[in-house]
């Protein structure tokens, strides 16, 4: 088939008008069958997305997802042949998706969900342990650099997303949560094997925001005393190490 070809019918796969291909059919009747397989393609990556946004649908329920996601697919339709990581503006989508708009939590609820799946998907590191801690010059620590876990995701919210999002996810009866305007963050992140994350307090946050953009454990420290002047960093810092969040 020529070049033009395939650029129809991926116009074609997009609007549902197919009349553009008859041309290229030696049996116009054929084309009827274009809209089955049009079906398919839409049904099967809706699908896709209801797997990687499990909260999301479970929130919105069946019907209201599928016309949302159908939406976005009319817009980001895939683009590449592994659909594992299909629908990486999803949350985006929501934010700009009128029905969607007073659901105020539902955007961030969606990045929950995507950082849960690219964590899933991450590869596993070799994480820092306490005994190479504990071999270093206790002098030189404040002006440790920490890596973190590729996997890492840090989350914040101007709602309670995070208790939302982990009802949702998890609970078999999601539990009533007030929703009331707060400061909200959590860190999702893989280790040895696992898909981990934690809810965290504003001095927790703004300590591992700053590991996570490379700075000194003495900077993230202060960050964290500035954000939250209860934050104890020792406590962060221990919670980082004995969950594999840094690695060598």
């Amino acid at each position: 088939m020529p070049d033009r070809y395939h650029f129809e019918f991926a116009a074609a796969l997009k609007t549902g008008d197919a009349t553009a291909l008859s041309p290229y059919l030696d049996d116009p009747d054929q084309l009827s069958r274009f809209s089955v397989y049009r079906n398919n393609v839409v049904r099967a990556s809706i699908d896709v997305l209801k797997a990687a946004y499990p909260s999301v649908l479970r929130l919105v329920g069946e019907n209201f997802f599928t016309t949302m996601a159908r939406a976005y697919w009319g817009n980001t339709p895939p683009n590449v042949p592994n659909m594992t990581f299909y629908g990486e503006g999803f949350a985006d989508h929501i934010a700009a998706y009128s029905p969607a708009a007073e659901l105020v939590y539902l955007t961030d609820i969606a990045r929950l969900d995507r950082a849960w799946l690219e964590a899933h998907h991450a590869i596993d590191e070799a994480v820092l342990t306490p005994d190479q801690i504990g071999a270093m010059n206790p002098e030189d620590l404040p002006q440790l650099t920490l890596n973190v876990v590729q996997s890492a995701s840090l989350l914040t919210s101007e709602w309670p997303a995070y208790a939302i999002w982990r009802s949702n996810r998890y609970d078999s009866k999601p539990r009533s949560i007030n929703l009331i305007p707060t400061t909200d963050a959590s860190l999702i992140w893989r280790s040895r094997g696992e898909v981990h994350h934690h809810a965290l307090t504003i001095g927790s946050a703004a300590f591992f925001a700053q590991l996570i953009g490379g700075a000194t454990l003495e900077t993230a420290s202060e960050a964290g005393t500035r954000a939250e002047p209860d934050f104890v960093p020792a406590a962060a810092f221990g919670f980082g190490l004995s969950h594999g969040i840094f690695v060598k």
